[in-house]
């Protein structure tokens, strides 16, 4: 009996392994790769987690060097071979940096994505000097944009005109760069945690236990020191510029009104519950919300609005 069941812990392990593998095959959602990683850390801890990973790891990089071989200049190939593995192997050690400090799960997301920016900068730094990299992808942005405004100038509207000011190459070079570098730190954060998440939900439904509640979701309140100085230096940053540190401040920026955005959406449920607002309601303020969304410049409304609810939660106990 032991041994059947240790055979089907096997099977299970071996198959959640072959679905990490799987799923990075699909680009689009590449780093859900990491949820049956997290469900083996759930289910059987450190050492097979590590097993999984080193499994996972071999298969993705052996598949990309095959793939990469065929890339002519071995600068390209190594620059494309390297921008392929950062991200899905840096959502693979935050897992195993996850499993291993034992934090409360929020605090580790966070740490593991500040390793993730501490790894990238120097890699960001190093491929930046090479003019042969940099060249390359000043060429795919500029004939992208000459693509875009070969089709906007076969009109004559004035919408038109404005629209191919706005798509010079210079320009377009700068706009990507920024939204590019202030947001990939963001970006990782986000993947990481929805995978965490969707794994949690997983392992809480198998194991009858209750889901995850956002309505008792907080942040802890030292967290608003890291949110005071990241927005004070990315104000700093857009009237004097500050450099990579600045890209790096608005990363950190998006993370935490990122949280403080959960926490006031967290509290908003809180408060329908409380105050038992029916089904209907409910429904009726998820498409008010639909719609301020979809409104530029209104939707700001909310984007602001919810992570300073969040906030103010410091000095008003909503929840009693």
């Amino acid at each position: 009996m032991e041994i059947s069941l240790q055979k089907r812990h096997l099977l299970i392990f071996a198959v959640l392994t072959a679905a990490s593998i799987l799923i990075f095959q699909i680009s689009v959602v590449f780093f859900l790769l990491s949820i049956p990683l997290f469900i083996i850390m759930q289910r059987y801890g450190f050492s097979y987690l590590s097993l999984a990973v080193l499994f996972v790891s071999l298969a993705i990089v052996i598949e990309t060097f095959i793939r990469g071989s065929g890339i002519e200049g071995s600068n390209l190939r190594h620059f494309l071979i390297v921008a392929e593995l950062v991200y899905p192997l840096s959502i693979i050690a935050g897992v195993l940096g996850i499993a291993w400090l034992r934090y409360r799960t929020l605090y580790s997301l966070v740490v593991v994505t500040i390793g993730f920016a501490v790894i990238s900068v120097p890699l960001i730094f190093y491929y930046s000097g090479n003019e042969e990299i940099v060249n390359l992808l000043k060429n795919q942005i500029i004939y992208v944009s000459d693509m875009f405004r070969d089709s906007v100038t076969a009109s004559d509207s004035f919408e038109s005109s404005v629209l191919v000011k706005e798509l010079q190459p210079g320009v377009i070079i700068e706009s990507t760069m920024k939204l590019v570098f202030r947001n990939y730190i963001f970006a990782y954060f986000i993947m990481i945690s929805c995978s965490w998440f969707i794994a949690d939900a997983i392992q809480r439904r198998r194991n009858r236990r209750d889901q995850f509640k956002l309505a008792n979701f907080k942040v802890p309140e030292i967290m608003i020191w890291p949110l005071i100085i990241t927005l004070a230096i990315v104000f700093l940053d857009v009237f004097i510029g500050m450099s990579w540190f600045g890209y790096i401040m608005w990363n950190s920026a998006f993370v935490m009104v990122f949280l403080y955005g959960l926490h006031g959406i967290g509290l908003i449920k809180y408060l329908l519950n409380r105050y038992e607002v029916p089904g209907s309601g409910r429904r009726l303020i998820a498409i008010s919300i639909f719609v301020v969304l979809l409104l530029p410049g209104i939707n700001l409304i909310l984007l602001i609005g919810v992570p300073v609810l969040g906030v103010s939660e410091l000095w008003i106990r909503y929840r009693t």
